[in-house]
């Protein structure tokens, strides 16, 4: 899979770029705040209709404009595609393949894979469990656009449920609506557990491999699936959706009590988490910052094999200013696995390391295609 070209207009500090791109490397270099993040931020919205960065739509439009707009020329093994979206202020998008507008976004997830690899990301494993649980829901999402919605609605849920835990709290008396949400609340949220340990299962095996490449066999890296709901069941991988749902339903009345009293829901897929261990040892608590940075190479890695694994097709790698933050072993080492079967585009603000293809040099957002750092 590849993005032959992008065009974007009022987006972020880009006023109206085009760009064609390498199949293999592009390496996006310019000084700081001109506009590198922004360029891989255009790329992936592509993906997921929504910013890596966790801005709001509205945010990215260009400064003094009402609108923005995003057009991706995609190569797959079963042809090309034109993919394109158009924001305006008034919280409406216009979203097209082929030029024939969809109705859903679930329509496009899936169409252009790519996986970002950030600075921020390198605190999946420091960090707390909604680094975990975004870093697997968001390569769920591109893979099975279904879930996606499985996702928002048991959010809705969850928001209806916590609102009324909090009514029951100051004594208005609507513990028999509790049922309903309840029903609603296992439902979704264990078909949200149920996809989740199912795509472990594939996911793990490939970090593991890649970790102990990095390692050259001195490391084994486990993942395992916490879930507050299925705390008693210690064989998730072999539990059923119906099993789930059950243990997810005694766990609401076994903490019944406590959430009332704390008026939110303490048991669900909300809460659980991704527990990463070295060697049998946790590797957030115990593991060195060394470790903790090849356990996240190796989770990003195994995030590119996964959806080759799914798809036959690599999605496209947007290296957003991580190299600077590899040492020079993993860096080799990911630049290694790129080889000449994974598109990447690396932003850098210096020119460190030698790859074949594409070097683009961007200035107050216009991009120039060079041959090397302007001085």
């Amino acid at each position: 899979m590849k993005i032959l070209s992008l065009s974007i207009k009022n987006f972020r500090n880009y006023k109206q770029q085009k760009a064609d791109f390498h199949p293999e490397v592009n390496v996006i270099v310019g000084y700081n705040a001109q506009g590198k993040s922004n360029l891989l931020e255009a790329i992936n919205y592509l993906s997921f209709f929504s910013s890596f960065r966790n801005a709001r739509d509205m945010d990215m439009v260009r400064w003094g404009q009402s609108y923005f707009f995003i057009e991706g020329l995609i190569k797959k093994t079963v042809g090309e595609y034109h993919l394109s979206l158009g924001y305006n202020v008034d919280n409406k998008k216009v979203l097209k393949i082929n030029g024939n507008q969809q109705k859903k976004v679930s329509d496009l997830l899936g169409v252009f894979n790519s996986v970002v690899f950030s600075p921020e990301d390198l605190n999946i494993v420091k960090t707390g469990p909604a680094a975990r649980r975004k870093y697997l829901d968001k390569e769920m999402i591109q893979l099975f656009p279904s879930y996606y919605y499985t996702l928002l609605e048991y959010q809705k849920i969850l928001t209806q449920r916590n609102n009324l835990l909090k009514e029951i709290r100051e004594n208005k008396n609507k513990k028999e609506m509790l049922e309903i949400w309840n029903r609603q609340l296992i439902n979704k949220g264990s078909r949200i557990i149920k996809k989740r340990l199912d795509v472990l299962q594939k996911l793990a095996p490939l970090a593991r491999l890649s970790h102990r490449k990095i390692t050259n066999g001195e490391e084994d890296l486990d993942i395992n699936y916490e879930s507050l709901a299925l705390n008693q069941e210690k064989n998730l991988k072999n539990c059923s959706l119906e099993d789930i749902e059950a243990i997810f339903s005694l766990q609401l009345e076994k903490h019944f009590q406590m959430e009332i009293y704390r008026g939110i829901t303490l048991i669900g897929p909300h809460r659980d988490d991704l527990k990463l261990a070295i060697n049998g040892v946790d590797v957030r608590k115990y593991g060195s910052q060394g470790q903790q940075r090849t356990t996240a190479l190796s989770l990003k890695i195994a995030e590119l094999e996964l959806v080759k694994s799914e798809t036959g097709e690599y999605p496209v790698l947007l290296l957003d200013d991580v190299m600077s933050e590899l040492d020079e072993s993993r860096r080799n080492h990911l630049l290694l696995f790129i080889g000449n079967k994974v598109q990447t585009f690396i932003t850098t603000t210096d020119l460190t390391f030698k790859q074949k293809g594409k070097i683009f040099f961007i200035s107050q957002g216009e991009i120039k295609e060079t041959e090397s750092f302007p001085k």
